[in-house]
């Protein structure tokens, strides 16, 4: 016999709430249930269970040189499991980490925790994608592999991600290139690839790379390249509100969206439209990275801003959801004056350069947030780290990505009690 799950409601002194599952002294209650089953129960006794409410805190630095971090819950056949996957950035090299052996590392497992370093998901990390692989073009793809994202899109689990090629032998203006026939980023432009399903609509196994379809470029509606001022185009998420599929993503600095049609998840339905422009001195140089949850009837499309190094911050901006505006209106979007998080101390340790997230859920469907911290050694910068937290939301409706963990769960009151009264003798 086992407890029902429960939820405790954690109260704040703004206001808000927040609900986490309780685990309970399962021995107390299996002695009570043997009381009761044996008649040893009478009306008007009490017994009491000890319960302590659950609190994972996840490993710092969650993944180490594992940047633009994704984490996401899937149903594989019916069975629970969670992916972690990310842009490969050891020593801050995300072009050509490994000179030559660029991939991109996929991690499975049966919990979040269990995907971390410290649990060994660096040892069992699978490339689904390496250096030299081709595109659906016949294209080589050579680098960069760059801020992997998993969605569901037309039934079928996807990733996007922008990879890159070597460069050519003159830059735009006619200059000769000097990354000519190595991993160049300014040759990247925002990919698809599908895990195949058998006949039954079940899916192949997503830890075999040959179960995912060749890659492709997505292009506009008109068959042409995203971007063809500077070529580049990357960081691509979805979005999707009242029945209509986006895709969001960065090009010339700023944040773009354009609809799709799930079915055809390689072509654009719309011309692509600019919805976040840095302006700000937090943002300032380039916006990318965004990311989309909805909740209460709002979208919170999350963003990065400034350049890559200590003055990474995350930005927010906001929409209507459900009520079938046109997301790709830039009148639409209202945009936060000031970062929801940048550099500074998380239980009691520096975090710096914070940026790139992405929304999730844990084991027990609370939000969690995925992003990277910049990783400093005596100075150095060393590359970006993953790091996994929960996320809580203010009385204004405002989510709170660095919330201590004493903030959260005040240790005083973690453990709690639960009172079962017997009624009658039955």
């Amino acid at each position: 016999m086992a407890l029902t799950r429960t939820r405790a409601e954690l109260a704040y002194s703004d206001g808000s709430t927040a609900t986490r599952v309780v685990d309970w002294n399962q021995e107390q209650f299996e002695s009570i249930a043997e009381e009761a089953s044996k008649g040893r129960l009478h009306a008007g006794e009490s017994r009491t269970v000890e319960g302590r409410i659950r609190q994972a805190v996840y490993p710092v630095p969650f993944a180490v040189e594992r940047a633009d971090p994704s984490i996401f819950a899937w149903n594989f056949n019916g069975r629970p499991m969670f992916m972690f996957i990310a842009t490969d950035d050891t020593d801050g090299n995300c072009i050509d980490p490994n000179n030559g052996a660029t991939h991109m590392p996929l991690r499975v497992a049966d919990s979040i925790e269990e995907l971390s370093d410290a649990e060994g998901g660096r040892d069992r990390e699978i490339d689904l994608l390496k250096c030299g692989d081709l595109n659906s073009e016949g294209r080589e793809m050579t680098g960069c592999f760059w801020a992997p994202e998993l969605h569901v899109i037309g039934g079928r689990l996807s990733i996007l991600f922008m990879p890159c090629f070597d460069g050519e032998a003159t830059n735009l203006d006619g200059a000769p290139n000097n990354r000519a026939d190595k991993p160049d980023m300014w040759t990247g432009s925002c990919h698809i690839m599908q895990l195949r399903q058998h006949s039954d609509g079940t899916d192949f196994d997503p830890r075999e790379p040959e179960n995912w379809t060749i890659p492709q470029p997505i292009l506009n509606s008109d068959g042409g390249m995203l971007n063809p001022i500077q070529r580049i185009s990357l960081d691509m998420t979805v979005v999707v509100d009242s029945g209509r599929w986006y895709y969001a993503w960065q090009q010339v600095g700023s944040i773009w969206i354009a609809s799709f049609d799930p079915a055809n998840p390689a072509r654009l339905t719309s011309t692509p439209a600019q919805i976040i422009v840095p302006e700000f001195a937090w943002d300032n140089m380039i916006a990318e990275g965004p990311n989309a949850f909805i909740r209460d009837g709002k979208i919170y499309l999350i963003y990065s801003g400034s350049l890559v190094g200590i003055d990474y911050t995350t930005g927010l901006v906001t929409a209507p959801a459900g009520q079938g505006v046109d997301l790709t209106d830039p009148a639409n979007w209202t945009k936060l004056d000031y970062p929801l998080q940048k550099s500074g101390l998380y239980n009691g340790q520096w975090q710096l350069g914070t940026g790139h997230g992405m929304w999730s859920h844990d084991e027990d469907g609370n939000l969690i947030y995925v992003f990277h911290s910049a990783e400093y050694e005596n100075g150095r910068y060393g590359g970006r780290d993953a790091q996994v937290r929960r996320v809580h939301w203010s009385v204004e409706g405002m989510p709170i990505l660095d919330m201590q963990t004493a903030e959260e769960l005040n240790p005083d009151y973690a453990c709690i009690t639960m009172q079962i009264n017997v009624s009658n003798a039955d």
